[in-house]
C-alpha cells in the first residue's frame, strides 16, 4: 500500500478520533476503511462498526476493546433505537454503583422491536427485548447510555441479584440518603411486594431500621398488603460499616477490604509467621536488590540484564561517556528501580528508627517513590515532565484485564480513602496483601503501577518484621491470574495464597542466612 494514501487515512481518523474511538463504515470516504483495516488500524466489531486499534496488537489483545466497549453500547444502542432503549436493572445498578468490570453480556430492553442476540468480539454480547407494555418509567442518562435510575434498579433486581452481588447493593443503599425516592417507585408500580420485603430486609440489614420501617409502613398503608422483613442477602452481617460516604469509588474500596480482609485472616491462619528483627532485614534489603530489581522489572516486560544493574548499582552506568550506556527505555527504567529502592528503603528505615506509622509514611511519600523511578526518563528528555506531577489525569486499560481502573476525576479521593483503609487496618500481612492489590486495583499513575505496588507492599512486610519478597518473572503468569481474580472475581484467596507462601519462603531463606 503506498504511503501516501495510508497517510490520508490516518489523517482522517485522526479527525474523527476526536468524537471518540467508535467508528462506522459511513464514517470514512473513499477507501480509507479499507486501508486502515488492512494497516491495523480498525478491527470489526460487527459488521458496520468498527474500534481503534494498533498494527502491533495481537489478535487476542482486548485492550483496545475494552477501552471503546461502553462507548460502542451507547452508540451502536442511539442508531438503532433512537433513544428508546434502556440497560436493564442488573445493568443500569451496576453502572451506578462504578462496577470496573467489563461484563460479557448487556442485556436492554426496548420499547420496540424484536427478540435478538448480537454477538461482539471477544465473547462479549447485547441481548435485546422489546418491553412494550412494561418499558421502565424511571429512565436517566448515565455516562451517555440510558439506564433506569438507581432508585429503580434496586426495586427491580431480583432475588438471585442481591444473593450474588451483596457488594453492589450495600454500595447501592449507601448512595441514597433519603428513601423517599425508593417509596416512589414502590409505590407507582403494580405487585411489588416482593421488593419491598427485599429492600425493608437489606435496609434492616445494614443498619437502617428506620428507614425500613418508614418504608415497610407507608408501603402496608397505601397497599393494604402486610411487608415481611427479610435478610434478602445469604451472609448474616453487612459488609460496610454505617457511614455518610456516598462516593461510589470510597465505597466500593471499603467493601472490597471489609470482605478481603475476611478471606486474607482465614488464610493466614494456615502460614506459621513470625516477626523477625527489624534492623537485620533492612540490612539484608542491599542483598536483595540486584534480584529484585531484576525480577521487578522483567514482570513489567523490560528488558534488564544483570550486568546492567550491576552498572548502575556500581555508579558506572554512564550514557555520556559510554556509547554502549545509551539512553534506553530499559536502562532509564533500571536507574530509576534503583533511585526509587533507595528512597523505600529510606523511608522503612525511617519507620524504623523513629518508629513512625508506616502507612502514614506512605501517605506523604509515595509520590516521592514515584518521582525517582522515573526521574532519569526525565531527565534525558524521553518524558515530559509534567508526568512527575501526581496522579494520572487520562483513563487507562489494562492489558488482557477485564478491570477497568477508576477514572481520573476519581484518584485523589480514592487515594485518600485506601491510605485510611491502611492506617486501620491492625494486621501487618493483610496491609501488605490488600496494600498491593487495592493500588493496583486503583492504578493511580500512568505507568509504574505494579512496581509502586510492590514497593508498598514490601515496605509494609519489612517495617513490620517481615522479610522482603522478591515475585519472580517465572511466576509471573500465576500472579497477574491471581490479580485478575481478586479484581475481577471478586475473590482474595489465591492472591491472599500466592503473596503468603512467598512470605513464608522469604522468611525462610532470611532465617537460614542468619544462623
Amino acid at each position: 500500500m503506498p504511503n501516501e494514501l495510508l497517510s490520508k487515512a490516518l489523517l482522517e481518523l485522526h479527525e474523527l478520533q476526536q468524537r471518540g474511538n467508535i467508528f462506522k463504515s459511513e464514517d470514512f470516504s473513499g477507501k480509507n476503511l479499507t486501508y486502515l483495516k488492512k494497516a491495523g488500524y480498525l478491527q470489526s466489531i460487527i459488521r458496520g462498526w468498527y474500534h481503534q486499534s494498533y498494527p502491533a496488537q495481537n489478535d487476542g489483545d482486548t485492550t483496545t476493546w475494552y477501552a471503546g466497549y461502553w462507548e460502542f453500547v451507547s452508540k451502536y444502542l442511539e442508531n438503532r433505537f433512537n433513544g428508546e432503549y434502556s440497560l436493564n436493572p442488573e445493568a443500569s445498578l451496576l453502572l451506578h454503583t462504578k462496577s470496573s468490570i467489563i461484563p460479557k453480556q448487556v442485556v436492554v430492553i426496548t420499547k420496540k422491536g424484536a427478540l435478538g442476540k448480537v454477538e461482539l468480539v471477544h465473547g462479549t454480547s447485547l441481548f435485546i427485548y422489546p418491553e412494550k407494555k412494561s418499558f421502565p418509567q424511571e429512565v436517566t442518562t448515565l455516562n451517555g447510555l440510558n439506564v433506569m435510575s438507581l432508585e429503580a434498579s434496586l426495586c427491580k433486581v431480583g432475588k438471585l441479584f442481591y444473593q450474588k452481588n451483596q457488594n453492589e447493593i450495600e454500595i447501592a443503599l449507601s448512595m441514597i440518603k433519603d428513601v423517599s425516592s425508593i417509596l416512589h417507585v414502590l409505590l407507582n408500580r403494580e405487585r411489588m411486594d416482593d421488593a419491598t420485603s427485599r429492600i425493608c430486609g437489606a435496609l434492616k440489614f445494614v443498619g437502617r431500621e428506620a428507614d425500613a420501617m418508614r418504608i415497610k409502613k407507608n408501603y402496608e398503608t397505601a397497599t393494604f398488603k402486610q411487608v415481611s422483613l427479610v435478610n434478602p442477602f445469604l451472609t448474616s452481617e453487612p459488609i460496610l460499616s454505617p457511614s455518610r460516604e456516598r462516593n461510589p469509588y470510597a465505597l466500593r474500596l471499603q467493601v472490597m477490604w471489609r470482605k478481603y480482609r475476611l478471606t486474607v485472616m482465614e488464610v493466614l491462619e494456615e502460614y506459621d509467621l513470625v516477626e523477625q528483627e527489624r534492623q537485620k532485614l533492612l540490612a539484608e534489603m542491599d542483598e536483595k536488590y540486584q534480584a529484585d530489581a531484576y525480577h521487578s522489572l522483567s514482570i513489567e516486560g523490560y528488558k534488564v540484564t544483570l550486568n546492567l544493574i550491576d552498572k548502575v548499582t556500581n555508579g558506572e552506568w554512564n550514557p555520556e561517556k559510554n556509547s554502549q550506556d545509551n539512553e534506553t527505555r530499559n536502562a532509564l527504567a533500571a536507574k530509576g528501580y534503583y533511585l526509587a529502592f533507595e528512597a523505600v528503603k529510606e523511608t522503612i528505615a525511617n519507620v524504623i528508627t523513629e518508629k513512625k506509622s508506616m502507612s502514614h509514611s506512605l501517605s506523604a511519600e509515595h509520590h516521592v517513590w514515584y518521582q525517582k523511578l522515573f526521574e532519569p526518563s526525565i531527565v534525558s528528555g524521553l518524558l515530559e515532565a509534567h508526568h512527575l506531577a501526581g496522579y494520572r489525569n487520562h483513563q487507562v486499560y489494562l492489558q488482557g484485564s477485564k478491570h477497568v481502573p477508576f477514572p481520573k476525576e476519581a484518584i485523589v479521593d480514592a487515594m485518600e480513602v485506601y491510605f485510611e483503609l491502611l492506617e486501620e487496618e491492625e494486621n501487618p500481612l493483610v496491609q501488605a496483601i490488600l496494600g498491593h492489590h487495592m493500588f493496583g486495583f486503583i492504578h493511580p499513575y500512568m505507568d509504574g503501577n505494579g512496581r509502586m505496588a510492590r514497593f508498598v507492599m514490601n515496605a509494609l512486610l519489612v517495617s513490620s518484621g517481615y522479610s522482603w519478597v522478591i515475585i519472580k518473572v517465572e511466576d509471573r503468569n500465576e500472579y497477574m491470574q491471581c490479580l485478575e481474580e481478586a479484581s475481577v472475581d471478586g475473590d482474595i484467596e489465591s492472591f491472599a495464597r500466592f503473596l503468603l507462601g512467598e512470605v513464608a519462603k522469604s522468611s525462610i531463606s532470611h532465617k537460614e542466612n542468619n544462623n
